[in-house]
């Protein structure tokens, strides 16, 4: 257990930097005299660092272990944060946010490589819900920090403390995490075998299809963090403070279903629970949106509704990562690695896309899971029929 909290506290660094910041967005926008779009792209910068800096930790973590890289990645994630408490401009955020997220990628990818080389995929599956069940803590805790924080200074202090969370998990790591990757199962580092386990990979459908997946129930979770923010306070007159209750009880919601996950598990198989969460996710986003067409979405129903549909990600995304990480041919760093380059790049510009198509507006959120939830069913159809071809389902 000790171990579980610790990865996912290492996968934390990623949901705190995000959360955290989330209810400074409109007061950012106002400092630093930018756009509710630039602000915007501060976060998309964010995702796409992740996507990078996923890629590129693949190989040292197959080549030198899960350690060495993890230790390195978390103290680029502090050096951003310090960057970003020191800024005083736009331009100077943009890359303080990039280089935060390069280090912040160690965190996922060495997590998920841990996991796959200790446990089985039915297994994995129940470890990464409970991952993710720890992990809901940064959201809930994180926004109401955030907004504790802007009661009390300015924006610039949250980067403060996401570089003391950098630094105490850097010491945590060296303390608590083993070396899970024997030598004798290290690859040599070369741009050959490099690109030769990365095409092994890519040629592997199943595990591409679960990928691009992956990437659209993120895609619409980025949606979400980008565009709330300001529907909640700018279009239903929420304070700062105010929105992060509802982003954490939106986050209590999520870690209730991941229990529910959990007992799931033990009945059903890792297919049939996933497929349940993407229909509650496309029912749920039909149901919001014909309440925001027919003028009903009050806050409370919109609020509720929207929890409840965000919530079904702990139906599917410890589930699909299981699936896509037991689809790996070896070389679980370098699979851990592409899954995550493939999916935060097309989630980052999935949200991109999304925010440059229309200011935030209340159908934003319920088209996003509507139509996401729907292309991500296709998706884990299709690698689906190429892993039946091969193995059983997990």
């Amino acid at each position: 257990m000790q171990l579980i909290i610790l990865l996912a506290s290492l996968s934390a660094l990623v949901a705190a930097a995000i959360d955290m910041y989330l209810p400074a967005f409109p007061v950012v926008a106002t400092s630093l005299n930018i756009s509710e779009g630039q602000v915007q792209q501060t976060l998309t910068v964010f995702l796409i660092g992740l996507g990078i800096g996923q890629g590129l930790y693949g190989p040292f973590l197959d080549r030198f272990g899960r350690r060495p890289p993890l230790l390195i990645g978390i103290a680029l994630f502090t050096l951003g944060s310090l960057a970003a408490a020191l800024t005083t401009s736009f331009e100077g955020l943009l890359f303080a946010r990039f280089l935060q997220a390069i280090g912040a990628a160690a965190g996922s990818v060495a997590s998920r490589a841990v996991v796959t080389d200790t446990c089985d995929p039915q297994s994995s599956a129940r470890i990464y819900s409970m991952l993710m069940q720890v992990m809901m803590i940064a959201p809930i805790t994180a926004p109401m920090l955030g907004g504790l924080i802007l009661l009390y200074g300015e924006w610039h202090l949250i980067f403060w403390a996401l570089a003391v969370f950098g630094i105490i998990s850097g010491l945590f790591t060296l303390r608590l995490l083993p070396e899970t990757l024997p030598v004798e199962r290290r690859v040599p580092l070369s741009m050959r075998s490099i690109v030769r386990n990365y095409a092994i990979q890519l040629s592997n459908p199943s595990f591409l299809f679960y990928t691009l997946a992956t990437s659209c129930t993120l895609g619409c979770l980025f949606i979400y963090i980008n565009n709330s923010p300001f529907i909640f306070i700018n279009m239903f007159a929420l304070t700062p403070n105010q929105f992060s209750y509802i982003f954490a009880a939106n986050a209590l919601v999520m870690i209730g279903i991941s229990q529910i996950n959990l007992r799931l598990l033990k009945l059903y198989s890792v297919t049939r629970i996933l497929f349940i969460g993407l229909g509650g996710f496309i029912a749920i986003g039909l149901l919001l949106l014909g309440l925001v067409q027919l003028g009903w979405a009050a806050l409370w129903s919109y609020s509720i509704l929207l929890g409840l549909g965000m919530a079904m990600l702990g139906l599917i995304t410890g589930n699909l990562t299981a699936m896509t990480m037991a689809h790996t041919q070896q070389h679980a760093g370098i699979a851990s690695a592409l899954m995550g380059l493939i999916q935060f790049l097309l989630a980052a510009t999935i949200g991109f896309l999304a925010s440059i198509a229309a200011a935030p507006s209340l159908y934003t959120l319920p088209v996003a899971l509507l139509v996401l939830g729907f292309v991500a069913v296709g998706l884990c159809l299709i690698g689906r029929r190429f892993a039946r071809q091969a193995t059983p389902d997990p």
